[in-house]
């Protein structure tokens, strides 16, 4: 059986277009934590997964290629191409599949991006999932070393408000920034109020040094990295991520 670093090797060789490998790169070693994980969870077992926010199709892909059955959720302004995947706005919209019919729900680098209350999306994953079954929820810790830093020396972690500036002044679309970056303790406040039990809470750390880049990094910001890798290293609330597995148990 192939190992996460491997089907991973093979997704990034099926990239073409340059802006997508380099958008691989910045997140391989999130991708990679996460099939470590569903690898663990699944212990062996092939899984019946749903891959919310699945564009670009990477992490749904390599699940494929473990020998997992996957479906994916994509948003209307990120279409995936893909028999598989369908196209809905979870804030809103029903999700398109029955009753306790996946394992596995995964929602990674998503609920940020939510506007509204996530609450209906959440309900609606208890909803297809299993009993037993499992939601797998990441996103950017807001208290990162990162933030912090930025608050201390008087800047805002939050979205420039340039960009409320664009297109006369009606803004970018909500939904290519992050709306709504959580701490550890609300994500898990947010998941459990949505009816499931807290399987597990976790900091863990997606972005390093060591990945690879397109223009590399100058000699300072390389350093300046290495710093904030080694104090994430030693203390967990300084990590850029949250992983909260939610466990529907009725």
């Amino acid at each position: 059986m192939k190992s996460p670093k491997q089907v991973l090797d093979i997704v990034e060789k099926s990239i073409i277009k340059v802006q997508e490998r380099s958008y691989f790169w910045t997140h391989e070693i999130r991708y990679r934590w996460i099939l470590e994980k569903i690898k663990f969870l699944s212990n062996g077992k092939k899984l019946t997964i749903l891959d919310i926010g699945c564009f670009p199709y990477h992490v749904g892909k390599a699940l494929e290629l473990l020998g997992h059955t996957v479906y994916g959720i994509a948003s209307y302004h990120e279409p995936v191409s893909n028999n598989n995947v369908a196209v809905v706005n979870i804030e809103t919209e029903k999700f398109p599949y029955a009753n306790d019919f996946f394992d596995l729900v995964l929602c990674n680098e998503v609920i940020e991006h939510l506007p509204q209350s996530p609450i209906p999306a959440l309900r609606e994953i208890k909803r297809v999932l299993k009993k037993n079954g499992l939601c797998m929820i990441t996103t950017p810790n807001i208290a990162r070393l990162v933030n912090r830093i930025k608050v201390l020396v008087g800047f805002s972690p939050m979205y420039p408000t340039d960009v409320y500036f664009e297109n006369n002044g009606k803004g970018n679309n909500i939904y290519h920034r992050h709306n709504r970056e959580y701490t550890l303790s609300e994500l898990v406040k947010v998941v459990r109020g949505a009816g499931f039990k807290i399987a597990e809470e976790k900091y863990f750390i997606s972005y390093t040094p060591f990945r690879k880049r397109v223009i590399p990094d100058t000699f300072m910001l390389v350093g300046i990295k290495f710093i904030n890798y080694a104090s994430m290293l030693f203390l967990n609330p300084f990590k850029d991520t949250l992983c909260v597995l939610g466990k529907k148990i009725s």
